[in-house]
């Protein structure tokens, strides 16, 4: 999931916004039929994938036999072959790639290493940010300034001792409940006041949560970095009574426009062939770990549906389309650029069905704002309800988080898979994000979630919910409050 880690802020207060109920205009939600003969399926569907799930060898040979997934590194490109291989052995059709450009990929070539120079010496915890350049030869040398403020006007302020400075930012420096865009807005403001680099906080007890602090992809203009959260602590005692001076180093690989895949493949549907059923989740990951829940777990569920759908021998009305997107910790830049590049097909595309949030077991559905899907949604409780999984949510948090978003501004229906993230935000993009962490059972049962969801929206001879104009895009951002986000991210070319 795509989140800007470091600042617990962020993931309470700039994505947590309640949804109000929203309908389309004055019609009526509409139910979603399931037929008798889809019940059936159903059923062997759920008896197939309960007991005979591969998810789980899934997550275990991306997470332990590829491993982490920087988005167009080599690992990434082994598993998007992967990915491929396997749906043409479950007998899918129109398995292929489909390319996008990536500004810059980003991979560490060592270890990050700092210290506090003055007025003590302090080995520091330090990461490189992702996307951020190579410190220059020497490493970065330089007195600290907090940020007190990363507001605009806060900022000028202070540009004085920020330039050349090695620039502190922490989570009471965007104040409480700061919105996505006044977040990176903040941080462009302050990289255009010249600071010699940019410290963040990490987590605690020394730990990395590795993120990048823009939505494009591309390699930042100075070196940023993560100190872990009791460094940031010490060091603001220290700058209470006097100057404090750091000095860091870090090298990474940078490689410039390179071409990333998606990797796509379908059940074609038995009478609308046309009309899709999007079943998606991302294949990249950070670093530190392997990236078995974000998103092993989704990408391995992708899979998992698709094989448990092919072997009913029964292909839903619609087509399903399964698709392993590149880029999404970076700012969703392959499921943007799937939904640039198919946005005349978006008419046609019924429902995006996504899952990114771990394997602690599956509640139902995240609805992303979309409260005119309610009804549709509970209609398919009868056959979620013995799964612990026929619940909806009208939390907003992940609205601009995850890969249903650049499907969502154009107007189409999309759910996220909804679960308990306990688990999953103590080992978020950091080290423990390994295979040991999953369980076998919540993650089977998530994956059956999904199939059943996905299977009977595809099914049925109603659609999930309408097509949004843009005016009603917006009007439904409004009432959620993220509509100065969604222009901020527009503005900035991160959705389409």
């Amino acid at each position: 999931m795509r989140r800007v880690v470091g600042l617990s802020f962020l993931i309470a207060g700039v994505f947590a916004v309640g949804m109000p109920a929203f309908c389309v205009g004055d019609q009526a939600p509409a139910m979603l039929p399931v037929s008798a003969e889809a019940r059936v399926a159903i059923r062997q569907l759920i008896g197939d994938s309960m007991l005979d799930s591969k998810a789980y060898e899934y997550d275990r040979h991306l997470a332990d036999l590829i491993g982490p997934r920087l988005t167009g590194s080599a690992n990434y490109m082994r598993a998007a072959e992967w990915a491929q291989q396997e749906f043409r052995s479950l007998g899918l059709q129109n398995v292929h790639t489909e390319e996008w450009t990536i500004p810059a990929t980003w991979e560490p070539e060592g270890p990050a290493v700092g210290r506090l120079v003055s007025p003590v010496e302090h080995t520091l915890h330090i990461y490189s940010v992702g996307w951020s350049p190579s410190t220059p030869h020497g490493g970065v040398k330089g007195d600290v300034v907090y940020v007190k403020s990363i507001t605009p006007a806060d900022l000028d302020a202070q540009k004085e001792t920020l330039h050349g400075a090695v620039a502190l930012v922490d989570e009471a420096s965007f104040g409480e409940k700061a919105k996505l865009n006044a977040v990176f807005t903040g941080l462009e403001h302050l990289r255009s006041l010249g600071p010699a680099a940019i410290l963040m906080p990490g987590g605690e007890n020394g730990t990395e949560n590795l993120t990048s602090l823009n939505f494009s992809g591309a390699v930042e203009p100075m070196p940023e970095a993560q100190v872990g959260h009791e460094d940031v602590l010490l060091m603001k005692r220290l700058l209470e009574h006097g100057p404090v001076k750091v000095e860091f180093s870090f090298a990474n690989h940078i490689r410039k426009e390179v071409k990333v895949p998606n990797v796509i493949a379908e059940i074609r549907g038995r009478e609308t062939p046309d009309e899709v059923v999007v079943v998606g989740a991302h294949l990249d990951s950070w670093n530190p770990g392997t990236g078995a829940q974000d998103n092993g777990t989704g990408a391995a569920t992708v899979l998992e549906v698709a094989r448990a759908v092919e072997a009913l021998n029964r292909p839903p009305r619609r087509t399903m389309r399964f698709i392993l997107f590149g880029g999404e910790e970076q700012g969703l830049l392959g499921s943007t650029a799937y939904a640039r590049q198919h946005e005349a097909e978006m008419p046609k595309i019924d429902a995006v069905v996504i899952t990114d949030t771990g394997a602690e077991p599956a509640k139902g559905w995240y609805l992303m704002g979309r409260e005119d899907e309610k009804p549709a949604v509970a209609s398919l409780s009868p056959l979620l309800a013995g799964l612990g999984a026929d619940g909806t949510s009208s939390d907003t948090e992940f609205l601009f988080e995850t890969d249903h978003a650049g499907f969502d501004v154009l107007g189409v229906p999309s759910l996220v898979l909804w679960n308990d993230m306990d688990k999953y935000d103590k080992l978020h993009h950091q080290a423990s994000d390994t295979f040991d962490s999953v369980v076998r059972g919540d993650l089977t049962q998530g994956a059956t979630v999904t199939a059943v969801t996905a299977y009977a929206i595809a099914d049925s001879s109603a659609p999930l919910g309408k097509h949004l104009s843009p005016d009603e895009v917006k009007a439904m951002l409004k009432k959620a409050g993220n509509l100065e986000e969604y222009e901020f991210l527009k503005s900035h070319g991160a959705i389409p």
